[in-house]
């Protein structure tokens, strides 16, 4: 897990690999002519599998006069692998957790200049166990560890700090912090189901959380909407202002192919669920996809929900040195207008 420090000293690091990385992304073309775009694991990410997939950004490239550009893509397990690739110019659009974009525009603004993008998608994040003894947070003890996806930095990190700062005050948020390992959502998965192991807990999302739900003895400790009061932002994506500035017309397919997605998804969520089976998203099948999908809970929009009381919190703990006024002072002016919170 990392600490405070460990985490102001990556911030470093990445600032000081951000100046030549990004300097290469962006090069002296007006356009990239390769497109670097990346994904992680979860129906969370569907607008990304429908890009990938559809060949969504390849249309829209070539509809601003860009067909000639190359579309890479990257599959990476947490938000601060995604980070470092960013800043290092091997990504131009990352997309993860909350925590961690928001980490990287605090650390960015004078610099850099980090912003997000857009949200992907609002989703209940899980904390569940197998631990029979533990009903709440209140009962977890040093025996248990509790895997999540970028312990230390994640969206589920801060989830279970606010939570640990409710039950247990302000002063005490990071009390459960010794108790957090470090997998990616599938490895935690199967880490926890496996049995026999430190993994007692894991707090994860879908489909994930609804594949372990099915195994008897597992239940739910903590759910994320009660943390933050209703629905919130799980996940984005988040770019460079020196990207967006150099590649205009980049940037605009990558926003046009967004909202094609969005809209296709929440049109036509079957289709979308058959399209995610067959990118070989797990072993569940289109049905199961689609019923979770089905969630009222779950929602695929852009517009960033509840982010602001998320980010705010994480100023008052010394996570992010800004306190952001308004969602907007996160994101860039593109997506303004929609209502977010």
């Amino acid at each position: 897990m990392k600490t405070s420090a460990n985490l102001k000293r990556r911030s470093m690091a990445w600032l000081a690999i951000a100046t030549l990385g990004l300097a290469a992304a962006g090069g002296a073309r007006a356009e990239v002519e390769e497109l670097k775009m990346m994904s992680q694991y979860g129906i969370g990410y569907m607008q990304l599998t429908l890009l990938k997939e559809q060949k969504l950004l390849e249309k829209h490239l070539a509809g601003n006069g860009l067909g000639k550009t190359r579309v890479t893509w990257a599959r990476m397990g947490a938000g601060a692998a995604a980070n470092d690739a960013l800043l290092s110019g091997n990504l131009h659009f990352a997309a993860g957790g909350t925590g961690p974009a928001l980490i990287l525009w605090d650390r960015t603004r004078a610099n850099v200049d980090v912003r997000g993008v857009a949200a992907l998608s609002s989703m209940p994040n899980l904390l569940i166990t197998r631990n029979s003894a533990v009903k709440t947070i209140r009962d977890f003890t040093d025996k248990d560890r509790i895997a999540m996806a970028g312990a230390g930095s994640s969206v589920q990190t801060t989830y279970l700090q606010m939570a640990t700062a409710k039950e247990f005050g302000i002063e005490n948020y990071r009390k459960l912090a010794p108790l957090m390992v470090n997998l990616p959502h599938p490895e935690g998965l199967r880490a926890l189901l496996a049995g026999g192991s430190e993994i007692t807990s894991q707090f994860t999302s879908p489909p994930f959380q609804n594949q372990a739900l099915e195994t008897q003895g597992v239940r739910v400790v903590l759910n994320s909407y009660d943390v933050m009061g209703g629905p919130n932002t799980f996940l984005m994506i988040w770019a460079a202002k020196k990207f967006r500035d150099e590649n205009p017309k980049t940037y605009k397919a990558v926003m046009d192919a967004l909202r094609e997605a969005t809209a296709s998804i929440n049109a036509d969520k079957r289709a979308a669920a058959e399209l995610y089976v067959k990118e070989g998203g797990g072993k569940d099948s289109a049905d199961k996809i689609l019923a979770i999908m089905n969630d009222p809970q779950i929602r695929y929009t852009l517009a960033p929900e509840r982010i602001l009381p998320y980010a705010q919190f994480m100023h008052q703990v010394g996570t992010l040195k800004t306190r952001p006024a308004s969602w907007k002072d996160m994101f860039f002016q593109d997506i303004h207008d929609l209502p977010g919170s």
